[in-house]
């Protein structure tokens, strides 16, 4: 049976391209497309209704990324899927400061121990980007479900915690960008959020976030920072709201957080991070 159209979405960057990088941009729209295919993959008819592009155009396209080895042809005749060369490029993106291949353990020990999806978090601009997952055996409905998800900073635990962490300056200035976006996606309110942020790095962990997407569900995040201050990025957990009792509350916090001390103890001259030039 074919597989049902899939709805792509072409339209232009948020930004205008620079001259003479037309075809980086229209190349860049198409992997973005083809990877919310998923793995029914995505035909070049679809690609080519979604944009103002000419199908010649397109196919080119393609046929360039296909040769890169960032595109490939799905099982169904004339359909396109993501090529194993971004794979392999996003698995050296996403370890290229060593934490992610650190912090997989401590997820590993978490998961066993409470039989919750436990998550590691890093702060990607404006965005939140999940970097490793490791479910558990309780089904959860989460923000963060598989690496490489994004979320805008101020949704969920794990962002509060960094943004809790970060300068005031610059976290005021995240949550000002994405004040509409929280409020008309997520019922938040970036004002509100803004205000707990000192309390959240007092107490150390932040716990139970409301919103109108997950009613059902709840989390617990803490900080990873270096000796530094730098903050690297955030352990998180789902799970249903009812089985966050005080007590587990309690648990888990402290779990994470004994984690956090050990792979930063570890972390002496594992991580390689990139700091900001002065």
């Amino acid at each position: 049976m074919p597989a049902p159209p899939v709805a792509v979405d072409l339209a232009a960057p948020r930004a205008a391209p620079l001259p003479g990088t037309q075809s980086l941009e229209r190349a860049f729209s198409l992997l973005r497309a083809i990877a919310a295919g998923g793995e029914a993959g995505v035909s070049l008819q679809a690609l080519c209704a979604a944009s103002d592009w000419s199908r010649v155009t397109t196919y080119r396209l393609l046929q360039a990324l296909r040769r890169q080895g960032f595109v490939r042809n799905g099982a169904q005749r004339g359909h396109y899927l993501l090529g194993y060369a971004l794979f392999a490029l996003g698995a050296q993106a996403g370890n290229a400061s060593g934490l992610r291949e650190l912090v997989r353990p401590a997820l590993l020990r978490l998961s066993a121990r409470f039989g919750d999806s436990f998550f590691l978090l890093v702060p990607d601009g404006y965005q939140v980007m999940c970097l490793e997952v490791l479910h558990g055996e309780q089904p959860v409905r989460s923000y963060s479900q598989a690496v490489g998800g994004q979320i805008p900073m101020g949704v969920g635990q794990g962002s509060q915690v960094l943004l809790a962490h970060m300068g005031k300056r610059e976290r005021a200035e995240i949550l000002q960008h994405n004040a509409a976006q929280l409020r008309l996606d997520y019922g938040l309110d970036a004002q509100l959020i803004a205000g707990t942020l000192d309390s959240v790095r007092r107490l150390g962990f932040a716990c139970g976030l409301p919103d109108r997407r997950l009613p059902g569900y709840t989390g617990l995040a803490v900080p990873i920072v270096d000796a530094g201050g730098q903050v690297l990025g955030a352990l998180s957990c789902a799970l249903a709201r009812p089985r966050m009792t005080a007590a587990r509350r309690t648990a888990l916090a402290g779990a994470m957080a004994e984690e956090v001390r050990g792979l930063l103890l570890k972390a002496d001259g594992l991580l390689r991070l990139e700091r900001p030039q002065a």
